[in-house]
């Protein structure tokens, strides 16, 4: 069964966000304060090979909001596997996504329950918050992984 969960920075536990709730292709993603009650642009469902998804194991693709029929996933646009290229929502590219659309969930030493979100295009490039600022609106990019940097870590809270 997929998962539906929250995620949040260990910056300062704000959330993964689609910004104003533009769930269209192309759409950055951010870091936000939390919305109470949690709001569908702040809730991610993950989706893995164990969900009859054809994704290789150990990854999952991570689409936008409560329902994976919506289709838009995190992507890696073009599928450039460098630093500082900002994530994005957008199709997915057929049933369990293509590499710039998987990630893989590695936890992080010492720190139950956290993780680092690594693309499937180089497991050394994960999911960071751009310039390591708590600031709401900050963008959310690849990023070579550093040494358990706040940025790059990351809380999936089932809702």
């Amino acid at each position: 069964m997929p998962t539906l969960a929250t995620i949040a920075t260990k910056i300062n536990n704000y959330r993964m966000d689609v910004p104003s709730s533009n769930f269209v292709p192309h759409q950055g993603l951010q870091i936000y304060p939390a919305n109470t009650p949690t709001t569908l642009n702040q809730e991610w469902t993950l989706v893995s090979n164990i969900d009859g998804v054809p994704v290789p194991n150990g990854y999952v693709n991570i689409f936008a909001g409560n329902e994976p029929s919506n289709h838009l996933c995190i992507d890696v646009p073009n599928g450039v596997a460098q630093p500082e290229i900002e994530v994005q929502l957008y199709p997915i590219n057929r049933p369990g996504g293509t590499a710039n659309q998987q990630w893989k969930l590695i936890p992080v030493p010492g720190l139950p329950n956290w993780v680092f979100i690594a693309s499937a295009l180089d497991n050394s490039l994960v999911l960071d918050v751009r310039g390591g600022s708590g600031a709401a609106h900050t963008p959310i990019q690849i990023y070579t992984r550093g040494n358990e940097q706040p940025n790059q870590i990351w809380f999936l809270n089932p809702v």
